[in-house]
């Protein structure tokens, strides 16, 4: 990792306004901005623009020069005056950690990555922080931004600043992130690559927050370093839901909680929980394992610092090999069970000699049901012929991916259009120590392709029923090691067993795929009607036929094309109440407000 030395400080948050230390002060840190390697502006950098204007981009605050020398953006700065200028009202102040905390957390997630994400847009990510009056916050990718919310809360006298609170931040740029990183999952069929969507912001959260002490150290007091009890780690938001309902309520479900993979719900903020409980469970029984490995007394892992370096070991370990299995994974979408095989696949390859976190990973994974033996990843053997794959162009490239089309498991067939493949490069950190690996880095290289396919359905027209196509797209990634051995193999749809048992693997995947789509979405087909479209598409032709609440997808006609599933654009204030109801608990109603269950 780059060693910042030319920096400018920036303050930030650690949680919501609401926690504080035991000295009463909001939980905080500066936040390098590494001048070295990157730009300031105005208020704005290669990664991220502040823009203080409201969805329509009118002007709402002003802002400084923060490439000024003279401008200091530190809490220290910013909390100079309170008693004259309260902090929390500080509409520069919110600018400044809304940027900082994105920057922070992007920037771990580039570390477990090996390299940096380009937004899909072009230049840096837009972020609003003051965009909207009322309780919501959201990614908006059409016209790419993270728009922040404000409201007057009725249960105390003050206003709650969404752009305030680490985690609705962290999570919003989750989804940023991921839609950049893969694309094509906007339109995945898959259940689950929308759930993972959401199971990513929280979990960007919750890394982003266990890598600064006065989280771990608030944490050990709440706990006792015990982390199945809940604690400010385990919930969202807090500040969100005490805003709306009162102090002391707890908003949302602990990520202690989550059903099993068999039991998951269809409603995608309610599933990620699947995903997000699974991890956090990982995550408590490695920093267990880390305690017990460096201190063999019991005694001594019931002290602040012991735990507090195991949090910061077992969430370092927990982060990369999480993210790092984004990877391998295909470019169009993902299921769990496919996931967590590659969490395990991944820490394999960065950490061949210390098989620790991927063991505790396959453990928790099947008994969460997330564990999946018949899934087969097995590589064709045909990586070296893709080493000269930059002295090509595009339409050669392409040709290369259509050649070994059998061996990569594209279906063949009329109608099958391929789309440009990429093929990127990784670098990362391995602990030398710890993996065998005498380099202390480990390089791969990550072949994606897609492709789309038409599925024919039928929908409710004036006239009875009518033949529609709808798109689907699929593909996959082949992984290369530095020496451009394929090592393995992850496709959309996935393999099994019995796939590669069939005369004709990829036939065999495609047929189940296309049966299984039909089964999942039938009932959101079937509640299309032809006539009911949205006028108000885009220049391109974009009509809108479905877009009902509580529905995964959007269903969208493009041009005079075959109809397109889109995932639906997520708010937070969406996620929480779907999370919040599948709890048990409680809900946020559509105004705004709480309604109990």
């Amino acid at each position: 990792m780059i060693e910042h030395k030319a920096t400018k400080p920036m303050a930030m948050l650690l949680q919501d306004p609401s926690f504080r230390d035991a000295g009463g002060d909001l939980l905080h840190e500066d936040w390098p901005f590494p001048l070295d390697t990157d730009y300031l502006l105005g208020t704005g950098s290669s990664k991220f623009v502040i823009r203080d204007a409201d969805e329509a981009d009118n002007p709402v605050f002003d802002s400084a020069d923060w490439s000024d020398p003279g401008i200091m953006l530190t809490y220290g700065e910013f909390n100079r005056a309170p008693a004259e200028r309260p902090l929390l009202e500080n509409a520069q102040f919110h600018q400044v950690n809304a940027f900082a905390v994105a920057g922070h957390t992007l920037r771990a997630f580039e570390e477990a990555l090996g390299r940096q994400i380009r937004w899909r847009h072009g230049g840096p990510l837009v972020i609003r922080p003051h965009a909207f009056e009322g309780a919501n916050a959201y990614y908006d990718g059409m016209s790419p931004s993270l728009n922040f919310g404000y409201f007057r809360s009725p249960i105390r006298s003050a206003t709650v600043w969404t752009c305030l609170s680490h985690d609705i931040v962290a999570h919003e740029l989750g989804h940023a992130v991921f839609d950049s990183f893969r694309p094509l999952f906007l339109y995945s069929v898959e259940l689950d690559a929308a759930a993972l969507h959401e199971s990513l912001g929280d979990l960007l959260a919750l890394f982003s927050a266990l890598e600064h002490p006065p989280v771990v150290e608030r944490i050990f007091a709440d706990s006792g370093g015990d982390m199945r009890r809940p604690t400010l780690v385990s919930g969202l938001a807090e500040e969100f839901g005490i805003g709306l309902r009162g102090s002391g309520t707890a908003y949302l479900r602990s990520a202690l909680e989550g059903p099993s993979y068999e039991d998951a719900a269809k409603e995608p903020h309610a599933r990620s929980t699947v995903w997000t409980a699974a991890v956090y469970d990982i995550l408590v029984e490695l920093v267990d394992a880390v305690l017990e490995a460096d201190y063999p007394d019991p005694g001594g892992r019931r002290d602040f610092e012991a735990f507090k370096q195991a949090v910061v070991t077992a969430t370092r370990r927990l982060r990369r090999m999480t993210l790092r299995a984004l990877s391998y994974a295909p470019p169009t979408g993902v299921t769990m069970p496919v996931l967590a095989r590659m969490v395990y696949e991944a820490d394999q390859r960065l950490f061949p000699n210390d098989a620790l976190s991927r063991d505790i990973a396959q453990r928790i994974f099947e008994r969460r049901g997330l564990w999946d033996p018949q899934l087969v990843f097995t590589p064709p053997g045909i990586g070296l012929n893709f080493q000269h794959w930059d002295e090509l162009g595009v339409g050669a490239q392409a040709a290369l991916v259509a050649n070994y089309a059998d061996a990569l498991r594209i279906p063949a067939g009329p109608g099958i259009r391929l789309l440009t493949p990429t093929l990127t490069t990784a670098i990362r950190d391995a602990d030398a120590t710890k993996s065998g690996v005498d380099t202390g880095a480990v390089t791969e290289r990550y072949l994606h392709y897609a492709y789309e396919y038409v599925v024919q359905e039928e929908i409710w027209g004036e006239n009875g029923p009518e033949p529609v196509g709808v798109s689907v797209f699929s593909g996959g990634t082949l992984v290369l090691d530095d020496c451009w051995n394929d090592v393995l193999l992850a496709t959309d749809p996935p393999a099994f067993v019995e796939d590669l048992e069939a005369e004709n693997p990829a036939d065999s995947a495609f047929r189940r795929a296309v049966g299984r789509f039909r089964e999942t979405h039938r009932s959101v087909l079937q509640s299309l009607q032809q006539p009911r479209t949205d006028s108000a598409g885009s220049a391109a032709g974009d009509r809108v036929l479905l877009d009902r609440p509580g529905c995964p997808f959007a269903v969208k006609a493009v041009g005079g094309g075959a109809l397109r599933f889109v995932r639906r654009r997520c708010d937070i204030a969406e996620h929480l109440r779907a999370v919040g109801s599948s709890s048990g608990t409680l809900r946020l109603a559509r105004n705004g407000g709480i309604a109990n269950r």
